[in-house]
């Protein structure tokens, strides 16, 4: 692990620009505990993991900028981060030159000006004084249900949370083989949660083919307000990354709304 004096961060729409050294694991402090979204190879050039609002990554290779997207749990607030790893203190570049990796050293601490008031991303207003008396009664609206659905499959148990206004109701597993139409997949609910007049279902969505395939979100069969894939890229069937999940939001019932 790298040592030496903290590096400060401010983010103020501005990516936060994270210096690495290949092979050096550095630390990241988010103001808050946080789900990460980053590219599906970036395994193959960094280490990286996420414990209760630190990040840690060791950089395999050098690289140009690299963009991955932090949110925070507790208020959505997502902070993009451009990783650029260069190589060890005792390399040298074509002209013989060491490479100088200084500000690649020491902790970085990343904060956001002043989180209680910058507004929601999803286009919410932050609840102080007596309005944070009426929360739980404020119905989330489609983005709020979706990154909730998110949260409820893919945040580790600890993380996953609540949401004020949202709350878990049946819906049938059963396989729905037509729901994009035309597409190789295998497609079946696998939770529902409702906040208001509107419903999210969270559908496990799994490639029969032997190629990798491109979510068709238009080809989808229903009468949705809106649909997110968790990842808009699947792999071959039987690879690793042949399975993600699609977010699909109404104002009824899944099954109502098929």
């Amino acid at each position: 692990m790298t040592s030496g004096p903290a590096e400060r961060a401010v983010f103020a729409r501005e990516p936060v620009r994270v210096n690495l050294t290949v092979g050096q694991e550095r630390l990241v402090t988010l103001p808050a505990d946080a789900l990460l979204r980053m590219p599906s190879d970036m395994d193959s050039v960094a280490r990286i993991e996420t414990i209760a609002g630190t990040i840690y990554v060791t950089a395999l290779v050098p690289f140009t900028a690299i963009r991955i997207i932090a949110e925070l749990v507790d208020s959505g607030q997502q902070i993009p981060m451009d990783l650029i790893a260069v190589a060890a203190p005792d390399a040298k570049d074509s002209k013989g030159k060491v490479v100088s990796t200084q500000s690649a050293k020491g902790e970085l601490q990343v904060s956001v000006i002043e989180p209680a008031t910058v507004p929601n991303p999803i286009g919410g207003a932050a609840l102080s004084g007596g309005q944070s008396q009426q929360q739980e009664s404020v119905a989330a609206d489609m983005v709020q249900l979706t990154r909730h659905a998110a949260r409820q499959l893919y945040a580790p148990r600890r993380l996953a949370g609540g949401t004020p206004g949202v709350s878990q109701v049946g819906v049938g597993t059963e396989p729905v083989p037509t729901l994009f139409r035309g597409a190789a997949v295998d497609a079946a609910p696998v939770g529902q949660w409702k906040s208001g007049n509107l419903y999210v279902t969270a559908v496990r969505v799994t490639n029969r083919s032997r190629f990798a395939l491109e979510l068709p979100l238009e080809s989808l069969r229903g009468r949705w307000l809106s649909a997110t894939a968790q990842h808009g890229r699947i792999g071959a069937a039987g690879t690793d990354t042949d399975t993600t999940a699609v977010y699909l939001v109404c104002d009824r019932t899944f099954e109502s709304c098929l």
